[in-house]
């Protein structure tokens, strides 16, 4: 029994050596590619550096660049199927019209960026002259003369609040908290932004119930505003409106400083605001007081949460206090670095075409899109935050939120 036994466990072992040599060998693992590593995908940064609007070409910088380091840190982008890491290259435009030109130019010819943000006032203009007829996408600060922005200018982006936003906000507030305060003189620095202030002006104040008494203008680069705040004081103003000169270095505190020091005690309106901190920095306590202004209280309550962390991300990051020209462009150029990220090709009239279309909840808790058909015949304007502080005492206090004019941009022209 036991050789019988032997004899089946050998017979077992023969037949599985035989099958085991018959065996075809296994095949070897199919290699997995390494992944493509990613390409560089070069954005364009051009803005003012140096000169009287280097602080609002700072701000516009450091906007873009945390754009950059918020999308790298998702991993970049994936156009096609192929992984790009976003990669800034920064030139200083000076605010000159030649010099925007130019380095448009060479962004575009030399370096191939498809993408260009920053360019402010004149060297916005020198700079469309490039990006519209090679369909580069552009982010530029606003429409500074009305051929800017229309169904033939579409690659045109625009991240500046409207004007008329720049004035809803603060007539608003005065309707509110002013309502025995009627009539408002404006005095602003001789720029090329200065008929788009007047249209919005006309526009806006009506509803309001304010009466405008006029504009007196005053040459840019003056430093003494009495003989202009004396005619503007001389119609007898209720309100006095800054209009653009608080987005010009320095001049915005110095002429509510100048105000005051002629006399007028009445609030004052300023729809572009100076650089934040330069108003404690520049005015007197005492005649920080009844100064209606667009930046809000990043602590107070009525302020989205996604915006204060914004902003103290950003104190952190650069050392100093962002300003709203920070805000207002990082929110637009963020949201299109979200929008490229799988986007099927680098055909940049699809991604026009795409993010014209596109809505994104941004930093200041509501959704945005792009608007303005009812007025330029296409939507490329934004709107901003709708908060509305007031220098009270030489305290900023922010408990207002403007209505947001959407009845204005909304529709069909």
């Amino acid at each position: 029994m036991k050789r019988v036994l032997l004899s089946l466990i050998l017979i077992v072992l023969v037949v599985g050596i035989a099958v085991a040599g018959c065996a075809k060998p296994a095949a070897a693992p199919t290699p997995v590619p390494a992944p493509e590593p990613p390409k560089t995908l070069d954005i364009g940064i051009a803005t003012p550096l140096t000169g009287p609007m280097a602080f609002v070409g700072t701000q516009i910088q450091n906007a873009a660049l945390l754009a950059i380091d918020d999308q790298n840190a998702q991993g970049g982008v994936t156009i096609a199927g192929q992984k790009y890491v976003l990669n800034p290259i920064i030139r200083d435009t000076k605010q000159d019209l030649v010099l925007g030109k130019t380095i448009a130019e060479e962004l575009v010819f030399d370096k191939g960026v498809k993408v260009i943000t920053g360019p402010f006032i004149s060297d916005a203009i020198g700079a469309q002259r490039v990006t519209e007829p090679t369909k580069v996408i552009a982010f530029f600060a606003g429409v500074i003369i009305p051929e800017m922005c229309g169904p033939n200018k579409p690659y045109s982006f625009f991240w500046n609040p409207t004007f008329e936003q720049y004035y809803l906000n603060p007539a608003a507030y005065i309707q509110k908290f002013y309502p025995e305060a009627k009539t408002v003189i404006s005095i602003t620095p001789d720029i090329p932004t200065v008929p788009a202030f007047v249209t919005a002006i006309k526009a806006v104040f009506p509803q309001f119930g304010l009466e405008w008494l006029g504009l007196e203008k005053f040459p840019l680069g003056t430093k003494d505003l009495t003989p202009v705040i004396s005619r503007a004081l001389a119609k007898n103003p209720d309100i006095v409106d800054v209009c653009a000169t608080g987005g010009v270095a320095g001049l915005g505190s110095v002429s509510i400083k100048q105000i005051r020091q002629a006399g007028f005690n009445g609030p004052i309106m300023v729809p572009l605001p100076p650089a934040r901190g330069e108003a404690e920095e520049v005015i007197p306590k005492e005649y920080l007081t009844s100064i209606v202004i667009a930046y809000p209280d990043v602590d107070s309550p009525i302020v989205s949460e996604a915006f204060r962390d914004m902003y103290y991300k950003a104190k952190e990051k650069f050392r100093e206090d962002p300003d709203t020209p920070l805000f207002f462009s990082y929110n637009p150029v963020r949201a299109f670095f979200k929008f490229l990220d799988g986007q099927d090709s680098m055909d940049t009239t699809a991604w026009m075409e795409g993010f014209a279309k596109y809505h994104w909840q941004g930093i200041y808790g509501f959704e945005n899109y792009w608007v303005g058909k009812k007025v330029w015949g296409i939507d490329r304007r934004v709107f901003v935050y709708p908060w509305v502080s007031e220098y009270k005492d030489g305290k900023l206090v922010t408990e207002f939120s403007a209505p947001i004019p959407y009845e204005m941009f909304v529709g069909e022209k």
